[in-house]
């Protein structure tokens, strides 16, 4: 992978890239679905690119790689990398311009029935045309892209797909049983702009960057006994958690959440030959996610937070 992404989103490069080694050896299979978070929608397009290219490549995806399949995916048009945005992947007879309509869903399904040799991507954003400033195009050039784009990027919201939420649901199908070697990537700010069906289908990952992302030394020290600790020091990291809400106002509930889920992805990374470990670690991030759904039910913090920490310490 481009070292343009280890400066941009390290913890991503290193996950994706270790990764992509393992599907290409046959180790693993790359996710269906993927859900991107992040204020930078166009990095995170730039992003969802190159994992297309190292996927299709005919090489071993080098940077200055000019097979036929790099070369397409650079200058966007490649039949197996699709956009699909209120102006993208529209038939003759859709006839919608502001949404993502159920036509397009339609469409995928029966795209992707046709037996391909490549491994097919579907990238979701709202776009619009518009014309660019050469600067502002810069990172497209530095990783060898066509600057031929009259499109913006913006994230995904419930108005993009209509107000009724029919083309995510007729999307659902080709998400849970998609043939092999085709991915989904939606990218948005947060994953509440999207079905919550389909966020339980998908690999949820942000896309935050060296800047974005700041690491607080006083939560690390928190789970710095884990996952050994017992249940009395789990209630004691939950008070010390909600003191810190208190006392920061950048540590947020949600912050402070997102910032451990992180950090065992991060483990989970270091730890890929270690099963066991790793299935707790799994295990663990669903529980932070089932904290994050029991806050945003309007459950006090303290209650969620408990209810987590517990559940952690006792490993169900």
């Amino acid at each position: 992978m481009n070292e343009f992404f280890k400066n941009k989103f390290p913890f991503a490069y290193r996950y994706f890239s270790t990764l992509i080694e393992q599907v290409n050896n046959g180790e693993r299979k790359f996710p269906q679905s993927i859900i991107f978070e992040g204020d930078d929608i166009k990095s995170q397009y730039l992003f969802s690119l190159e994992l297309a290219r190292l996927l299709n490549c005919q090489n071993k995806g080098e940077d200055n790689c000019d097979c036929i399949n790099c070369k397409w995916i650079r200058s966007f048009s490649h039949p197996a990398v699709n956009n699909v945005s209120e102006i993208h992947f529209k038939g003759e007879k859709d006839t919608s311009k502001t949404v993502i309509s159920i036509h397009q869903a339609r469409q995928i399904e029966k795209t992707i029935l046709v037996s391909s040799d490549y491994h097919r991507f579907f990238i979701f954003f709202s776009s619009d045309l518009c014309e660019y400033d050469p600067f502002e195009l810069n990172d497209f050039v530095k990783l060898g892209y066509s600057t031929n784009i009259d499109y913006s990027f913006k994230p995904l919201t419930y108005d993009t797909f209509g107000a009724v939420p029919l083309t995510l649901n007729a999307l659902l199908k080709s998400i849970e049983e998609p043939p092999s070697k085709v991915t989904f990537i939606f990218l948005t700010k947060s994953r509440s702009n999207i079905l919550q069906t389909v966020v339980s289908r998908s690999f949820v990952f942000k896309l935050n960057s060296r800047e974005e992302k700041t690491l607080h030394p006083e939560i690390l020290d928190l789970f710095s006994n884990y996952p050994n600790f017992d249940y009395v020091q789990a209630l004691e990291i939950s008070e010390k958690i909600l003191n810190m809400t208190k006392q920061n106002p950048t540590l947020s509930f949600e912050v402070i959440l997102d910032e451990l889920m992180n950090y065992l992805k991060d483990l989970i990374l270091n730890n890929l030959n270690n099963e066991v470990f790793c299935r707790k670690l799994n295990r663990d991030i669903k529980f932070i996610n089932n904290a994050i759904k029991m806050h945003n039910s309007d459950i006090q913090e303290k209650v969620a937070l408990e209810t987590l920490m517990l559940k952690i310490a006792r490993g169900y």
